[in-house]
């Protein structure tokens, strides 16, 4: 008896909390409605446990009265900028920024099965259950009607080199004003403005670190046909950092796979060849490495890493050589060694004109031809 009364004073405190939380969100609901920043700003505080509430978490409705009041925020506040008052502009920004996050989850949370009176689902001409949307229409004239002012919110938080929230914001502006929605709302976005801004989007979360979506950004801005600002050389670092972590974690597979489908859409970069020879010269040792590096050289004559590569692998395989075959005098191993560092020196010599930081080139490129001079080869 005493566990049952235990029982139904637990299932009592959690409908009473239930309740409560279905409560606060009719309670925000009247304050979203207001003209009042600190009203607004009272209400997307007031909202916040219901946003990660059970009960209430899975509702259109929460989520669509919090982005009601982060908009309404925003509006506010914009309103007074522009007649000249001072405003918060980080709270400006962040309420835009929170206000698409909530709709964009509002959205798709937004459709009800109807129902007849017996409990059944009303059926459509196809035999599948009508759905119905309350917050839909009023959730797409928000999102699309603050397209522009999305991207504005990205350059602001660019300029204050807040990268997290940059790209959040960029990946809004380039996700709403794509959708099918925007598109039938009349909004279209040309494919020149929509590269510049994955980029930006890109450029933010490399700055970030966040490496994964630095990649998917800047290849997407890159397939719209972007060139500026180094985007090659940014697209690759995100790639070697993503490579670099599955490296050191072992997962080679992945990396290879990974390095593989950037390949597919980016086949004429030898960067990402050389970064496959890396991989396998990690796993497997120099001699799984060196069709990689040579494949990065073919595809980009004035590659410089690739070219050093290639001659340091040749280098390291006459030295693995050498250390076999300590039996040898000095003109056995010249005969294996020789053919082995005049492969190996044009590789290296071009590898240190493309880049004459390369100190390593040269170096090696000194121990080759003292070995040379020592088994008397000029």
């Amino acid at each position: 008896m005493k566990k049952i009364a235990l029982f139904i004073a637990a299932a009592t405190l959690m409908a009473t909390g239930a309740m409560a939380q279905k409560s606060l969100v009719k309670d925000v609901e009247k304050m979203a409605g207001s003209n009042d920043v600190a009203t607004l700003a009272g209400a997307l505080e007031k909202i916040t446990p219901a946003l990660t509430n059970p009960e209430t978490a899975t509702n259109a409705q929460t989520w669509f009265i919090a982005g009601k009041a982060a908009f309404g925020l925003y509006d506010q506040l914009q309103g007074q900028k522009v007649i000249g008052a001072t405003v918060d502009q980080n709270m400006m920004n962040q309420a835009l920024n929170s206000g698409f996050e909530y709709l964009q989850k509002a959205l798709p949370l937004d459709s009800v099965k109807e129902t007849n009176k017996d409990g059944s689902f009303k059926l459509d001409k196809n035999g599948q259950p009508k759905v119905k949307t309350k917050y839909s229409d009023d959730i797409i004239k928000m999102l699309t009607g603050h397209i522009n002012d999305i991207a504005g919110v990205g350059n602001e938080f660019l300029e204050a080199s807040d990268w997290a929230n940059a790209a959040k914001a960029y990946n809004k502006y380039c996700e709403i004003g794509t959708s099918p929605f925007a598109k039938k709302n009349g909004i279209v976005i040309a494919d020149s403005t929509l590269a510049q801004v994955r980029f930006f989007e890109g450029y933010s979360n490399y700055n970030n670190k966040n490496f994964t979506d630095a990649f998917k950004a800047l290849s997407l801005a890159r397939q719209l046909g972007y060139t500026e600002n180094q985007i090659v050389e940014y697209q690759t670092s995100a790639l070697a950092n993503l490579v670099q972590d599955m490296i050191d974690n072992k997962n080679y597979d992945q990396a290879y796979t990974f390095i593989d489908n950037a390949l597919k859409s980016d086949p004429t970069n030898a960067t990402l060849y050389d970064m496959k020879g890396f991989t396998a010269e990690i796993e497997k040792g120099f001699e799984a490495a060196l069709p990689f590096y040579k494949q990065a050289t073919t595809t980009n004559p004035n590659y410089a890493q690739g070219f050093f590569d290639v001659g340091r692998c040749l280098y390291l395989r006459g030295q693995e050589f050498i250390e076999k075959h300590t039996e040898l005098n000095t003109k056995q191993l010249a005969e294996t060694l020789v053919p082995l560092y005049r492969e190996a020196l044009p590789y290296l010599e071009k590898a240190k004109a493309l880049d004459s930081a390369n100190t390593k080139a040269g170096q090696i490129i000194d121990d080759i031809n003292y070995k040379m001079e020592q088994m008397g080869v000029k």
